[in-house]
């Protein structure tokens, strides 16, 4: 993104322009003046020439480029931890149903149980280098329980993902309508929007159905937030660990149903988001960079270019002349 060390000076390159408006109303309403409207063909003066034309042209862009030298293009080299952050926010939402023990998902390495390769997916997403996002972990099986509320830490939501294997919570189902209440109690913030992003199977009993679309109209409303829903396991069914009689399979059916809800809902499976930067497949925008802020900043500064090509195109305009006094 580029910045401006006086944007106001921006202004001045209309400059040229308004003179040129200003200078035709003026010669029309003089000749209109001296003449009937019938005879103004005959009295205007002749169209310039090709030349006269193009020296008004580069004369126009050696004003421009001064003023944009003037306004002191920039990029940032470096910019300090707490001025990188992202203006929304993301909810990694996890779903530690049992049927999430199946294993039958793409790992970084092979065959992996759902919620592993759920786990794997979400690390790959951070790097701690990279521009920030408060990010906050939810997951949910009978109820639902915030890990880590929304924190600007990757570091720490790394550690909680590394042991996410382990996890098991106190209650057995898929209430994925208790996660978006919860989610609905968060603070919210006018010009701030809520990014969730939800790693299921999608075994969601049918009778929940009509509540969780409610949930989810009722979330939307709220607040302004999108959600993406990430489909894992595979449509083949396969034994429930811990359960010989019962057997799962990924329900992209109602994944696909529910990001046809609204047009900021969609589904994605999560071979083609694997490694990408949070961020940037979330289409999120950074925080400008306020003024009062500049200091703190180690700039790129870009004034020199368009000064630079400012003075080559004078030589341009100047030579001419120039070599026609010469041969006077």
């Amino acid at each position: 993104m580029v910045y401006w060390r006086e944007p106001l000076l921006l202004w001045l390159m209309m400059l040229p322009l308004a003179i040129h408006f200003v200078s035709a109303f003026s010669e029309k309403k003089r000749l209109a003046q001296m003449v009937d409207a019938e005879l103004l063909p005959w009295v205007r003066p002749p169209r310039r020439s090709g030349h006269e034309r193009l020296n008004s042209l580069l004369v126009s862009a050696v004003w421009t480029l001064l003023i944009l030298a003037l306004a002191g293009p920039r990029t940032p080299q470096f910019i300090p931890q707490d001025l990188t952050t992202a203006q929304d926010r993301v909810i990694i939402l996890l779903d530690y149903s049992d049927s999430m023990r199946a294993k039958d998902a793409a790992g970084a390495r092979g065959v992996v149980p759902r919620i592993t390769a759920a786990t794997q997916l979400v690390n790959s997403w951070l790097d701690p280098d990279a521009r920030k996002v408060e990010t906050g972990l939810l997951v949910f099986s009978g109820r639902a329980h915030w890990l880590l509320k929304p924190t600007l830490d990757s570091h720490l939501i790394q550690h909680f993902l590394a042991q996410g294997d382990e996890l098991r919570l106190p209650t057995l189902g898929s209430n994925l309508v208790d996660a978006l209440n919860l989610i609905q109690s968060l603070p919210r913030e006018a010009d701030t929007k809520t990014h969730i992003v939800l790693l299921t199977d999608g075994e969601v009993a049918q009778n929940n159905r009509e509540s969780l679309e409610s949930s989810l109209f009722a979330l939307q409303a709220s607040m302004p937030m999108s959600l993406n829903l990430i489909g894992l396991g595979s449509a083949e069914p396969i034994q429930v660990p811990g359960h010989p009689s019962v057997n799962t399979q990924m329900n992209s059916r109602l994944l696909k149903s529910l990001a046809s809800l609204h047009p900021d809902f969609s589904y994605t499976r999560p071979e083609s988001l694997f490694g990408q930067p949070l961020v940037e497949w979330l289409n999120i925008e950074s925080k400008p960079i306020a003024p009062e802020n500049a200091a703190r900043v180690v700039w790129y500064e870009w004034f020199a270019i368009p000064l630079l090509i400012a003075l080559f195109l004078t030589l341009v305009v100047i030579h001419p002349s120039t070599w026609r006094r010469s041969h006077v």
